[in-house]
């Protein structure tokens, strides 16, 4: 069932348990069921059960699903990402958006959250959360082949889109949990290379070896107080 607005949501029953499983992004393909955990994919109209995904760790983030906000669209491409002061003058006045799911990874530093952030314009962007620290991201467009992970030696200078970068992280990880709607879903527990580089600019490039060719996005650190969040989990809980 779809409904107007600027985002059709679609909404259908779990092939595992018939509870209502909803779509509220167009760029959404798989969700995890909120009752059974069931991993599902959408095609067109139809859900298809994939599996079974296990449920997130609590790490007492302040964020949570349907947790809504203003932001800046973040500019991935040629000219990099939006920069945090870019993000908070632009927030005012910013495009809404929601937080519509969660990927939760385990790495050599430790466990990370990809919030998958839903935008009132029909787009979609990534919210990063490692430690406290927060990274507002999405696809880096016009990039060259890359590599294979191996070539990313911790220190090297490299550029993309005619921008430098050092290699500041090259590391496995692996997929621990997901809930919400998501853009894609990677198999649980099994391993991929993540390679992190940075400029002076504050931009980071993120390159994930779980698909071929690999997957490229770039970003730039930001605050929580400059996204007008609402619906925060409360800290005393």
């Amino acid at each position: 069932m779809a409904e107007p607005g600027t985002q059709r949501a679609y909404r259908a029953a779990c092939p595992g348990c018939g509870a209502p499983v909803e779509f509220r992004s167009a760029q959404s393909t798989h969700a995890v069921c909120g009752y059974c955990q069931s991993a599902v994919v959408r095609d067109g109209d139809t859900l298809s059960r994939i599996g079974k995904m296990a449920e997130v760790f609590n790490d007492y983030s302040l964020l949570q699903l349907f947790v809504t906000g203003r932001l800046a669209r973040p500019a991935p491409g040629s000219d990099g990402a939006s920069t945090r002061q870019e993000v908070k003058s632009a927030a005012n006045a910013g495009i809404g958006f929601t937080v519509v799911g969660r990927l939760q990874f385990k790495g050599a530093s430790g466990i990370w959250n990809e919030w998958q952030l839903a935008l009132d314009d029909g787009s979609s962007a990534t919210l990063s959360e490692d430690n406290g620290s927060f990274l507002l991201s999405g696809p880096l467009q016009g990039q060259r082949d890359m590599p294979a992970a191996l070539h990313f030696r911790i220190g090297a200078s490299t550029a993309v889109n005619g921008v430098t970068y050092t290699v500041a992280a090259n590391a496995p990880a692996a997929l621990m949990a997901a809930q919400g709607e998501l853009p894609k879903l990677k198999a649980l527990g099994e391993s991929f290379d993540v390679v992190e580089l940075r400029n002076g600019q504050g931009e980071v490039l993120s390159i994930d070896y779980s698909r071929t060719p690999p997957e490229v996005s770039v970003g730039a650190a930001v605050l929580l107080e400059d996204l007008q969040l609402s619906g925060l989990r409360d800290a005393s809980t």
